[in-house]
């Protein structure tokens, strides 16, 4: 993403070709990508660009190991984008976009329900960001296998701004609504998302804070 909604602009060169080879070649399980003009400064093109530089990074890794290239899989596109709307889903996926994040607070149960059933119709998978019990309460009442993975996010909705704190995932985590999510959608990855690697512990330690969140 090129700016922060409260931070503002986060880069003054940005060379998202570059940026998606490097991620890449590091091995990055997933390219995530903004494209939302006004939140984040980035456009639909961002999206197909990330997949095309992603493709060709993989090829070009898998010649450098010394194989022919055939059956080489790049790392999908993760558009993070506020998405409230059928539409936004069906051209994120024309345009490249292998997954979609749903920002489960900004949606209605019944529209969760209807968006998470459009994006499986069009294979894209669904990863949902969470800031509240409730949202994943709202989670466990979907299918298995609705989502491939879970964000426990920092970020306050109404600011756009971060819980600095990093006590606002650690509540989620601990919470009885997360144990009955794993109750009912099994073994779905669960990450956090929000300043976590700056976030200090009591300690003033940000790595007792991330060893915080794994326990």
């Amino acid at each position: 993403k090129r700016m922060e909604p409260v931070s503002g602009s986060l880069r003054k060169r940005y060379d998202l070709p570059k940026i998606v080879k490097e991620l890449t070649a590091a091995g990055a399980p997933a390219i995530s990508v903004n494209s939302d003009g006004v939140l984040f400064g980035g456009t639909m093109e961002d999206i197909t660009i990330a997949r095309d530089a992603s493709n060709a990074a993989a090829v070009a890794e898998s010649f450098n190991a010394g194989d022919d290239g055939d059956g080489v899989v790049a790392p999908p596109v993760l558009a993070s984008d506020l998405l409230l709307y059928p539409y936004q889903l069906y051209k994120l996926r024309l345009a490249g976009a292998d997954a979609v994040t749903l920002v489960v607070g900004a949606l209605e149960s019944k529209d969760l329900l209807y968006l998470t059933k459009i994006a499986s119709t069009i294979q894209l998978q669904v990863v949902a960001s969470v800031t509240s019990e409730v949202q994943i309460e709202m989670l466990s009442k979907l299918g298995a296998g609705s989502i491939v993975a879970l964000v426990v996010s920092n970020r306050e909705l109404e600011s756009f701004d971060f819980d600095n704190s990093g006590e606002q995932a650690l509540s989620l985590l601990r919470s009885e609504a997360l144990a009955s999510f794993r109750e009912k959608h099994g073994d779905v990855p669960v990450l956090v998302e929000g300043r976590v690697g700056i976030v200090e512990a009591d300690g003033g330690d940000s790595v007792a804070y991330i060893q915080a969140l794994k326990d």
